[in-house]
């Protein structure tokens, strides 16, 4: 392998042009090496290591943030291998103080803020909930730091927020186990991570999550979680009211607040609002509520211990999530909530991201990327130092059908939709799609955006991969939800974490990493929980998040965890090469493991192909793969002039399947029009690369070319869906990169084509299609079969 760090020297990095940016950053793809010290824009950079190769001690990524001067963030950004001294900047500084503390003896408890400070400029914020009409803050406090270094400050501080406030004597007049409070869930999780930095610009995600601890958890009724900024005495906030998130810049608390992505989750519709609660100077704490009130209202907060006043914002009106078909059969309207509804479900999150400025500095923060060839070279997009080949049509309108479906605004902004045909009509015009919270599509979005450079998609990932996380995971279950589901319903079929530990790597955030160890853990404890079974299908799909958590953190864990995974997969295999649709119980659950679907055994491989590309020729995973990939040839469907595959094969061996729900018997395979999922390229090139025989990626070839070339001309074959276009973009451009193999010798790129692809490279190169060039450090190489 060549020595790639000359290479930073020429790198230029893609952002938003922000003359008003006050902070550059990027999570830069790292190399097998050593970190070198760095600077953006021949800026004072700091550099914070993630993740890690495995059997290494080099890290994956480095987060790097630099200020952007007086004249803000260019679109175009230079970054060179050197250090560049800070100066005389002041280090920042965070500290937990007590505002509010109980006097009742016996019973302690206290309320906390966090303080940061860079040189004389301080701002406090707490972590709160609205329910009743009152404000109850944080309590059993911890602030926690990450790295306190020259370059800048990681903390987090994190706390409980309590629903219903209980004084001790109301406690004393309950008892003790009949005490209603004891083992039951009662408060919000709350937490803030912040990373200070030496220009005095904070990035920071608030966050609330309604998980368990004491007991399974449980809904909280007429809570709206909210943030709050202290307001010293005289400091001027903004008029009380709604907020519409209309404002994304805001001073709040003397201080310089960029609200923008806070602001997405408010619409004119839905407002959240700013409201302010005065701080007295006593502290004292009612004598409680009565035992009748207990389940009919929260006790109002006490006193507090400082002067000021509580700047409160309600980001949100409420937790407002569409189902779909689900509510709609069952309740008669799509809705799972609504936001006026003020309920905060069982197992919901929902973070809250923003920065401020306790400096000239402006608060906005810019995203920049790396040139598509540093993310391949560093093994980002193929699971090779391969050089990327530029994306063909349907990766272009797989991308483009992304940007246009992303939810955009509201609780749910960043939602991607399971599909555009089972649409709703929610008043005011608008029309929404049943949502699909499925974890490939922001992996697969922020693919493409590492692969052409646009920041506004890769915003969008961000997003989407926030949204995911806290909405589709189920964070009492540590499971992930069924779409369109009330919750309670969870689903090994829809546990995938890639999106959660690819937007880790891009920011940092130990939520994200925590939450995609958890339900990786959880989900395998599920599956072997209920081994030996029947079937595994897509219900083995949580094995990609185990490899590419041990392909980013280099975590023998989950190595283990995914072979163990992968060898049950192995065991369910059919003597035919087929594999059941998913596993489950009995009944509606049960007999989903006598249908045969190509796509369900696709699914099923994932987490298979994904360990095989870590650890080729391993057996008898190998021998699986190419056993399914013999299946799928021999089961083609040929329509005329198309060929291709059906969307059901046979139910129990049969080549009919009675519809238990109508009672009509259908004939199998099911007819036109034929199915198509470019999972196909993954594992039918593979096999291609791994036998020489072309027959394997050509039969995709012609599946995939049908698709698409309806595609284009305006008529689908089937209505797209958010895994259709996830597959599309994951597995198509790997295929062609792998394909092709351009390879770096620390000069010059080389490309040495596999020799069984030349057909399928060469119906790449035509123009209508067109990916025939390679990106290099020396520029775009022209490609030809």
């Amino acid at each position: 392998m060549p020595d790639l760090l000359p290479l930073l020297d020429r790198m230029t990095l893609t952002g938003p042009a922000a003359p008003a940016a006050g902070l550059l950053t990027t999570s830069l793809p790292w190399p097998r090496a050593g970190v070198t010290p760095l600077a953006l824009g021949g800026r004072p950079t700091g550099a914070e290591p993630i993740g890690r190769w495995p059997g290494t001690g080099f890290p994956r990524r480095l987060l790097l943030a630099a200020d952007a001067g007086p004249g803000g963030a260019p679109g175009r950004l230079g970054l060179t291998r050197s250090a560049v001294a800070y100066g005389n900047l002041p280090r920042p500084r965070a500290a937990m103080e007590v505002f509010e503390r109980g006097d009742e003896p016996g019973y302690l408890w206290e309320r906390g803020l966090l303080r940061l400070r860079h040189g004389d400029r301080t701002v406090a914020l707490a972590m709160g909930l609205r329910t009743g009409g009152a404000v109850h803050w944080w309590e059993g406090c911890r602030l926690v730091v990450h790295a306190d270094s020259a370059e800048g400050l990681v903390v987090e501080m994190g706390g409980a927020v309590p629903y219903h406030v209980v004084s001790a004597a109301a406690h004393a007049r309950l008892g003790t186990y009949a005490n209603p409070y004891l083992h039951r869930h009662n408060w919000l999780t709350a937490s803030l991570f912040v990373r200070a930095h030496r220009n005095g610009v904070c990035e920071v995600v608030a966050r609330h999550v309604n998980g368990r601890f004491v007991d399974d958890g449980r809904e909280l009724a007429d809570v709206v979680p909210v943030l709050g900024v202290l307001a010293e005495d005289g400091t001027a906030a903004p008029p009380p009211g709604p907020w519409d998130g209309g404002a994304g810049l805001v001073r709040l608390g003397g201080v310089e607040f960029d609200l923008t992505e806070v602001s997405r989750l408010s619409t004119p519709e839905r407002p959240g609002d700013l409201s302010e609660v005065s701080l007295p100077s006593s502290s004292g704490r009612p004598g409680g509520p009565t035992e009748a009130a207990l389940s009919s209202g929260p006790e109002p907060p006490g006193g507090l211990t400082q002067a000021g006043r509580w700047l409160v914002l309600a980001p949100y009106a409420g937790v407002e999530i569409l189902g779909g078909l689900h509510p709609q059969e069952v309740t008669g309207q799509p809705y799972l909530f609504r936001a006026e509804d003020r309920v905060f479900p069982r197992g919901m999150a929902r973070s809250l991201r923003f920065s401020l400025s306790l400096s000239d500095r402006p608060p906005a923060v810019a995203r920049y990327l790396a040139p598509d060839w540093w993310y391949g070279l560093c093994e980002e997009l193929s699971g090779g130092p391969v050089l990327p080949v530029a994306p063909g049509r349907a990766a272009r309108m797989a991308a483009r059908w992304l940007a246009e479906h992303t939810v955009s605004g509201g609780f749910e902004d960043g939602t991607v939709p399971r599909n555009d045909k089972q649409g709703f009509d929610v008043g005011g015009g608008r029309r929404r799609h049943e949502p699909g919270w499925e974890g490939e599509v922001p992996y697969a979005a922020f693919l493409a955006a590492w692969r052409t450079g646009d920041v506004a998609a890769h915003a969008r990932a961000l997003r989407t991969a926030y949204a995911v996380t806290d909405i589709a995971v189920d964070h009492a279950a540590h499971l992930m939800r069924m779409h369109g589901h009330p919750p309670g319903a969870l689903s090994l079929p829809m546990t995938r974490m890639l999106g959660t530990v690819a937007a880790y790597l891009e920011t940092g955030d130990p939520y994200l990493l925590r939450t995609a160890r958890a339900v990786v853990d959880t989900a395998h404890a599920t599956h072997l929980a209920s081994w030996p079974r029947l079937t595994v299908g897509r219900d083995a799909c949580y094995l990609r998040g185990a490899a590419m958590l041990h392909r980013y953190l280099g975590d023998d864990h989950y190595r283990e965890l995914c072979l163990e995974g992968a060898r049950t997969v192995v065991a369910s295999q059919r003597p035919n090469g087929s594999f059941g649709d998913q596993g489950g119980g009995v009944g509606l659950h049960g007999w989903n493991a006598y249908i045969t679907k190509p796509w369900m055994g696709l699914l099923a491989l994932g987490g298979v192909l994904d360990y095989l590309d870590l650890f080729p020729g391993t057996e008898p995973l190998h021998a699986t793969v190419l056993r399914f990939g013999d299946w799928l040839l021999a089961e083609r469907q040929r329509h005329g002039d198309q060929e291709g595959w059906a969307y059901q094969h046979d139910y129990a061996g049969e080549r009919e399947h009675k519809d238990v729900a109508t009672g009509r018997v259908v004939r199998l395979p099911t007819g036109l029009p034929l199915w198509h999922h470019d999972t196909l390229a993954r594992l039918l090139g593979y096999c291609t690369m791994t036998t020489g025989d072309p027959e394997y990626v050509e039969a995709w070839l012609r599946s995939h070319t049908g698709f698409w070339d309806a595609a284009e001309a305006g008529d689908w074959p089937t209505y797209t869906t958010d895994h259709v276009v996830a597959a599309t973009l994951q597995f198509v451009p790997w295929l062609y990169d792998r394909l092709w193999n351009v390879r770096w010798d620390g000069a010059e790129a080389r490309p040495t084509p596999h020799p069984a692809g030349a057909a399928t490279r060469a119906a790449a190169t035509a123009p209508t299609t067109a990916p025939a060039t390679a990106s290099t450090p020396h520029g775009d190489l022209p490609l030809t079969p």
